[in-house]
C-alpha cells in the first residue's frame, strides 16, 4: 500500500533572520494553494497585533509557502459549510480585522508574491505598502464567479491602485492577470526573475532597514491619510452589508456546490 504524503496544519509561520534582525517574515502555509482558514487568520491578526508593539520589528514580509501560491484565498470548504448569519458575519468580521491590523502595524509591510495572488490572498496583498512578484505569478479576484464580491477590501483598494474601469473589468470578468500586466497597472512595484527573487526581495528589505525608524514610521502614516478617500468608510459599509447579505443568496450556495461537483452553476437571480 502506497503511504498517504504528509500534509502540515495549516499554518502561519514566523521567523527572523540573523542578518535582517529587524525584518519579519510571515508564511502563509496551507498546501497546496494556501487558501485561508478561520484560525489562519486569527493567528495572522494575533502576530501582526505583536509585531505593532515590538519596536525590534522595522518591516514585515508576507509570502506563501512553495512557489504556487501566495495564497488563493479562503478555502472553500470555509465557505461550503455556513450555516447562519452569524457565519457569514464571522467571515467578514476576521477579513476586516486581517486589513484593519495590516493598516495599523505602523511599518512597511512587502507582499512576496509567488505563483497565484487570488482572491482573499490578492486583497491581503493589497493592504500591503509594496508588492514585489517572481515571473508566471498571476492576480485574479474570482469572488463573481460564485455570487460574491470582493470582501475584504478587494474592490475598494484595486480601483485605488489601478484605473477605475481595468478594476471593474478585471473583477466582472473574474479575470486573471500577469505580474508583468500588473507592473504595468501600478499594482505591483517589480518582477523579479523566479531564480533570484529571494536575493532580490531581501536586498529590498536590506534597503528599508537602512532608512531611519522614525521617518519610516512618518511616512506610513502620512500615505495612509494621502491613500484613504472621504468615501472610504461609505464604501467599507456597503461592502460589509453586501459580501454577508450575498453568502445567503440562492446563487451563492448553487456556485459552491457547483464547484464542489465540477459543473456549471445554474443561476436564478435569488
Amino acid at each position: 500500500m502506497k503511504e498517504a504524503a504528509y500534509m502540515p496544519e495549516p499554518a502561519v509561520n514566523v521567523k527572523r533572520l540573523p542578518d535582517q534582525p529587524g525584518a519579519l517574515y510571515i508564511e502563509f502555509e496551507n498546501p497546496p494553494m494556501n487558501q485561508f482558514t478561520t484560525d489562519m487568520w486569527r493567528r495572522l491578526v494575533s502576530v501582526l497585533r505583536d509585531a505593532r508593539q515590538d519596536d525590534g520589528v522595522r518591516a514585515v514580509i508576507l509570502s506563501g509557502a512553495g512557489d504556487r501560491a501566495f495564497s488563493a484565498g479562503l478555502a472553500m470548504e470555509m465557505l461550503d459549510t455556513l450555516q447562519s448569519d452569524e457565519d457569514a458575519a464571522l467571515i467578514y468580521t476576521l477579513g476586516f480585522e486581517v486589513r484593519e491590523a495590516l493598516y495599523a502595524l505602523g511599518k512597511p509591510v512587502i507582499a512576496a508574491v509567488r505563483g497565484n495572488c487570488v482572491g482573499g490572498g490578492l486583497e491581503i496583498a493589497l493592504c500591503c505598502d509594496l508588492i514585489y512578484a517572481a515571473e508566471g505569478s498571476k492576480f485574479m479576484l474570482p469572488e463573481l464567479n460564485i455570487g460574491l464580491v470582493p470582501g475584504c477590501g478587494g474592490a475598494i483598494h484595486l480601483a485605488q491602485k489601478i484605473p477605475f474601469n481595468r478594476a471593474f473589468e478585471m473583477i466582472l470578468f473574474s479575470e486573471k492577470i500577469t505580474a508583468e500586466e500588473a507592473k504595468s497597472l501600478g499594482l505591483v512595484n517589480q518582477v523579479f526573475p523566479k531564480e533570484s527573487f529571494d536575493a532580490e526581495l531581501r536586498a529590498v528589505v536590506d534597503k528599508i532597514l537602512s532608512k531611519p525608524p522614525v521617518a519610516v514610521r512618518a511616512l506610513k502614516e502620512l500615505m495612509a491619510h494621502a491613500n484613504l478617500s472621504v468615501n472610504e468608510m461609505a464604501a467599507l459599509q456597503a461592502e460589509r452589508r453586501l459580501s454577508v447579505d450575498l453568502m445567503k443568496t440562492h446563487d451563492f450556495k448553487e456556485a459552491v456546490s457547483a464547484f464542489r461537483e465540477k459543473r456549471t452553476p445554474v443561476f436564478t437571480g435569488k
